[in-house]
């Protein structure tokens, strides 16, 4: 794994030999997490063959009283992954969790993406418990960063994580912005027609509160997604039993929507459709 800076945004990026894939994957995590949320994400991705990035977008728009975190609204924040992308100089894949999804599903319209993937990503209009708490509405209504949830809450958001990184996810959560939350709650982000974006491609559980798979369904259907539903799971796809589904399920609809174009390999390594 190298640090590498995507013009001004810091990110991680993992180059695996062989490289299998012609595009390399961007990852975005979800409100209040961080890139190292994304890390069993990240090396199961390597692991098949991928080039991943993990940009880090919080930390490129600053700190201090000339960038509040509260005020980073949901179109700053896919502006500074589009920036990310650009970075890099090449077409890329960008995948996300939660608003991370949301962004990867707004970025499908940049000119060098060529599919969008959403896990469980939040759905706009809805007020997704994950962002609880009578604190948290007054924050979101002065735009001031809001709180990780506790409790109750927390435990359904972590619930299909692999127990033994459960301590861990929790303690590497941060404040995040209010203004971010009250954008996707208002439901105030556009998306392209299907026709003027590329492929994309929402995942997600169908027991997971915080975007209700009845709302989940309603929204892909909106944009044009295709929806693929994981049976028996919450919110965090990106981790536990849930995640090596979540990426078969990427995995197929990447072949079926990019075709070969996608695979570095001989035309003698193409046995039928790798996806299945």
């Amino acid at each position: 794994m190298d640090d590498v800076e995507l013009g001004r945004i810091p990110a991680q990026c993992e180059r695996p030999e062989p490289l299998k894939f012609a595009w390399p994957i961007v990852l975005l995590p979800e409100l209040f997490a961080t890139p190292r949320h994304l890390a069993l994400v990240f090396g199961y991705l390597a692991s098949i063959g991928w080039e991943v990035f993990v940009p880090d977008l919080r930390a490129a728009f600053g700190k201090g009283p000339t960038h509040p975190l509260g005020k980073l609204r949901f179109n700053d924040l896919a502006a500074l992954a589009g920036e990310a992308i650009d970075g890099i100089g090449r077409d890329a894949i960008v995948a996300g969790h939660g608003v991370g999804g949301l962004v990867a599903l707004k970025l499908s319209e940049h000119r060098r993406v060529k599919a969008a993937v959403a896990y469980a990503p939040l759905v706009p209009g809805f007020r997704t418990p994950l962002i609880g708490g009578l604190a948290n509405r007054l924050a979101m209504m002065w735009r001031l960063p809001i709180a990780p949830p506790r409790g109750r809450v927390l435990f359904e958001l972590i619930a299909d994580a692999d127990p033994f990184t459960r301590d861990g996810l929790i303690n590497a959560m941060v404040p995040d912005s209010g203004a971010i939350a009250a954008d996707v709650t208002a439901g105030a982000i556009e998306f392209a027609a299907p026709d003027k974006a590329a492929p994309r491609l929402i995942v997600a559980g169908d027991s997971d509160i915080f975007a209700p798979l009845a709302r989940s369904r309603q929204f892909a259907e909106s944009i044009g997604a295709k929806l693929a539903t994981i049976g028996g799971r919450g919110h965090w796809l990106i981790g536990g039993r849930a995640l090596e589904r979540a990426m078969n399920e990427t995995q197929r609809f990447l072949v079926r929507a990019l075709g070969q174009d996608l695979l570095l390999l001989y035309p003698e390594e193409w046995k039928n459709d790798p996806g299945d």
